[in-house]
This record gives C-alpha cells, structure tokens and sequence, in this order.
C-alpha cells in the first residue's frame, strides 16, 4: 500500500512545484509586457509636448511636473527592475498626462490638430491595454499567492524558497 501511495504524493508534489514556477514565469513575462506597454506610453510625452507647444500659453508650468516625472522614470529604469518598485512613477506619470489631456480638451483648435488626435488615441488604447494587463497582472498573483499558501502547509515545501508576490 505504501508502495503506491508514496509514489503518488512525490509525483503530486513535483507537479504541484512545476505548475508554481510555470505560473511565476506567466507573472514575470506579464510583468515585462506592461512595462513595455508604459514605456511605449511614455514615449509619447515628447510627442505630445510638440504638438501643444503652440497652443498653451503656460506651456512650460503645464509640462514641468510631467517632465520630472519622466525624467525619474529614466533614472529608475536603471534601478529598478520590476513593476512593484516602478508602479508609483507610473501611476503618477499617468496622473499627469490626463491633467494634460483634459487641459488640451478646452482647446478647440488643439483638439481639430489631426497629429494631437494621433497623440491622444495612441495614449488611450496604450492606458487601455496597460490596464487590462494589470488586471490580468492582479489575478495571477492572487492565484500564484494562494497557491504559496498552500504550498506553505505542508513541512517539505517550507525548505523550497518561493515567496509571495507583492500586488501592485
């Protein structure tokens, strides 16, 4: 009896390590897709600064928060590697070009700018697809994290070093 149920268990567990790893692997290239995605996004904003500079009279003082921020985006691109430690430039970078975005709706004659309409197309269906990444993104970790509950239970998995991953 034993002879069939050890067996069985060691096969179970090793499937079990096998389906986390696999699972932690889908999260870290979901990860590398969304920050592909925001730098894509970002790489806007110069665009975006052209095409308004004509038409805003506080140009600089609109834009000045907003370069800053990119700027630290540069600086943490070297740092930084994953999506938790970048999340909160991001979210403030978005932050700012939809403050931009809603200063440009009041301009008329910015919004009939056929290059302006690209811009602002281009940033929206990027927000869009970054966003339903991130909620793809939200629940493979809380899978991946019930998963390490479970695998925490039992005595052997606890000497196997994977921890839980942090929601951004």
């Amino acid at each position: 009896m034993l002879n069939i149920i050890l067996p069985i268990i060691l096969i179970t567990l090793v499937l079990f390590f096998i389906f986390i790893l696999l699972i932690k692997n889908k999260i870290l290239k979901l990860e590398k897709i969304i920050l592909n995605n925001f730098k894509e996004k970002n790489n806007l904003i110069p665009s975006i600064f052209e095409v308004t500079k004509e038409h805003f009279t506080k140009h600089k003082e609109i834009f000045n928060e907003l370069l800053i921020l990119k700027n630290k985006n540069f600086w943490e691109n070297s740092y930084f590697k994953n999506l938790n430690e970048k999340s909160r430039t991001y979210k403030l970078i978005h932050k700012e070009l939809d403050f931009i975005l809603r200063v440009a709706s009041k301009h008329h004659k910015l919004e009939k700018d056929p290059k302006f309409t690209l811009i602002k197309e281009n940033i929206i269906s990027k927000s869009e697809i970054i966003w339903n990444n991130i909620i793809k993104y939200k629940s493979i970790i809380n899978k991946f994290n019930k998963l390490i509950l479970l695998k925490n239970l039992t005595v052997i998995w606890l000497l196997i070093p994977i921890k839980k991953i942090n929601n951004i």
